[in-house]
């Protein structure tokens, strides 16, 4: 069983590893566009904002949580960053749609239109803007693009 699980893994980065390569050079940010609104209850001392992210049809994004630990590197994640530094915020994560893999086990996607919730309180010292960071990967049925990483200031 040992020996199964550790080949099945190997097997899953010898994909993505391989996936990346006949993506030749395209990353994931070809295929998703990344768009960062406030929302309506915004105040000084506390931002609220939707990360909407657009994903073509054909494509789709690893869920947070992506239920499979060994996508877990890969999984669509959100955080926050004051002068470099990251910064606590609650982030709320859509459901993904759960797809069933015999080969590398069950996990979660987003395809479509997906909307990310942030809420952050602004540090009191705050000078400098804040930056929202963004990474997700895009896959299609046949290959995968490489990973990307989108950061947007926060509104």
């Amino acid at each position: 069983m040992k020996q199964s699980m550790l080949f099945l893994s190997g097997l899953l980065i010898s994909l993505q590893i391989a996936c990346a390569v006949n993506a030749q050079g395209a990353d994931s940010s070809k295929v998703v566009k990344v768009e960062i609104a406030k929302a309506p209850s915004t105040t000084a001392e506390e931002k609220f904002v939707v990360i909407t992210l657009s994903v073509e049809p054909g494509y789709h994004l690893y869920a947070n949580p992506v239920v499979n630990p060994d996508l877990a590197s890969v999984q669509t994640s959100v955080g926050i960053k004051s002068e470099g530094k990251s910064i606590p915020a609650k982030v709320e994560y859509p459901a993904g749609k759960l797809v069933k893999d015999d080969v590398v086990g069950d996990y979660s996607t987003y395809e479509g239109t997906v909307k990310i919730k942030l809420r952050v309180a602004v540090p009191r010292n705050q000078t400098g803007p804040l930056e929202v960071v963004v990474k997700y990967q895009a896959c299609s049925k046949k290959s995968c693009l490489a990973p990307a990483v989108a950061t947007l200031q926060l509104p």
